[in-house]
């Protein structure tokens, strides 16, 4: 009963409140009751722009040579001379290094004299194989006439069995000893160390090349050995960069890419991408995933160097001929705040997501405003590409539109039908119109009394440089006289 008593009562006050609205004074013909109208709202436009847009990848990342390569020992012995320092260009089979051989020569001459004391040991054994092979014949001879006793037969056929087992032995022998003559003289042709490409003798990993007189340490599973020094290639250089992991599937082989080193922002050095890493890592510390990807620097620019830091935007999308408006002009607006037309739209784009209602509900939609007169009208948008300024429509506005872009209050207070206004600033250059020379407007702004100054100032001009009666008369007479 309450409830009923209390819809009656505020359908009462509206009706009187109606009812005074629309009474007028007799004379002054004006309401008796002043209601307030909508404020606009003032907001600031801008006219869609047809042209290219472009869709970039930006990352961190550093330069390194694509050919780097560390030279090594492969034996360890002292280093006997050193013609290269760092910064030396050194060309393919350059003499690097030369390490002291005295002692692999010596093992030469030892394992020589142990290969000869073994051919003459076989030549033995063949001598020795082959008087037992008679004796065994004797003996198998002279026990066919009983002779002799079988125990003695078979004791020659064991001096025959080990004079030949004894030969084999002597052979197996020298094969070793050769084969470690050859390993000896493999060893000697590694004291001389020669540059494997073309490069730049640079800094190794410990910080610098060895010096002449040095022991060369040969590495193993827990010790690297000593590296005496980096051969880099600075004919091709690549840029390992950290892509995070929400762009990483945007980027694809061979796409376009710019490289920015810190020694110069404003020139970018082209590039391309080559390899993108198939599994993410994570820097000690940080949860941020991150995919290494190799871009490979597409020009021979002096000014990248290894070790730099640099950073790359790669080129993952392009269109020539967009539609495309600021980036603060799409919105985000809850379901519930939007009209059913707009939400209709949407649900008919959206016929394929498997949605529940609750879910429907939380759904933000994207869309812009445009100003029709002074009202905001809402369209729902399908951004395309976009970068840090602009955005592609595919589809929601048109080249005729107007646009609202800000400021930012106004955008959160946008709703259907509201009221708008342009600002001072778009007033004075509307979207789509030309502006005036800066002569013209200036010529127009003039005041009416700098104008009278102006002509008072060209009469009194005038007047000065007109001749006076008396300059007149005088030569009028000089043209009359003989």
């Amino acid at each position: 009963m309450k409830a009923i008593l209390t819809l009656l009562l505020l359908a009462a006050v509206s009706a009187g409140v109606f009812a005074l609205g629309s009474l007028r004074k007799g004379a002054t013909d004006k309401p008796m009751l002043h209601v307030a109208e909508e404020v606009a709202l003032t907001v600031n436009v801008a006219k869609p722009e047809k042209g290219e847009i472009i869709r970039l990848v930006q990352a961190p990342g550093d330069v390194e040579p694509v050919l780097e390569v560390d030279i090594r020992s492969e034996i360890m012995a002292k280093i006997e001379e050193m013609p290269v320092e760092e910064g030396d260009l050194v060309r393919k089979d350059d003499l690097l290094c030369r390490l002291d051989d005295k002692e692999l020569l010596a093992q030469i001459e030892s394992a020589e004299a142990r290969i000869s004391q073994l051919k003459a040991s076989i030549v033995n054994s063949d001598t020795d194989l082959e008087k037992c092979e008679r004796d065994l014949v004797r003996q198998v001879s002279l026990s066919e006439s009983e002779a002799t006793s079988d125990l003695e037969l078979r004791d020659y056929k064991t001096l025959r069995d080990k004079a030949k087992a004894m030969r084999e032995m002597r052979q197996h022998e020298l094969a070793e000893a050769e084969a470690g003559l050859k390993r000896i003289r493999e060893n000697l042709e590694k004291t001389v160390i020669r540059s494997p490409i073309d490069g730049i003798v640079s800094k190794p990993p410990s910080g610098r090349v060895a010096k002449q007189g040095e022991v060369t340490v040969t590495g193993t599973m827990n010790n690297p050995g000593t590296v005496l020094m980096t051969i880099v290639d600075l004919s091709k250089m690549q840029v390992r960069a950290r892509v995070d992991e929400v762009d990483i599937p945007l980027v694809k082989e061979d796409q376009k890419a710019r490289v920015f080193l810190q020694t110069d922002q404003n020139v970018p050095v082209p590039a391309k991408v080559v390899r993108v890493a198939s599994k993410g890592t994570k820097q000690q510390g940080r949860d941020v995933v991150t995919f290494e990807t190799l871009l490979e620097v597409t020009s021979n620019d002096g000014r990248v160097k290894p070790g730099m830091t640099a950073n790359v935007e790669v080129e993952v999308a392009r269109s020539n001929d967009a539609i495309t408006v600021p980036v603060e002009a799409i919105m985000h607006r809850m379901r519930k705040d939007l009209p059913e037309s707009v939400i209709a739209e949407f649900d008919q784009k959206q016929s394929q997501v498997d949605l529940s209602t609750r879910a429907k509900q939380a759904q933000y939609i994207k869309v812009l405003y445009v100003m029709d007169k002074d009202v905001a009208k809402v369209r729902l948008v399908e951004p395309g590409i976009a970068d840090t300024k602009r955005v592609e429509l595919v589809e929601g506005a048109s080249m005729e539109d107007t646009i609202i872009i800000g400021p930012y209050r106004s955008l959160d207070q946008l709703k259907e039908g509201k009221k708008v206004a342009l600002s001072d600033k778009d007033k004075k250059d509307k979207p789509g119109e030309k502006s005036e020379p800066k002569e013209q407007q200036a010529a127009k702004e003039a005041k009416p009394e700098d104008k009278k100054v102006e002509s008072a100032d060209k009469k009194d001009e005038k007047k000065d440089t007109e001749p006076s009666d008396e300059e007149k008369e005088k030569t009028a007479a000089a043209r009359n006289s003989p």
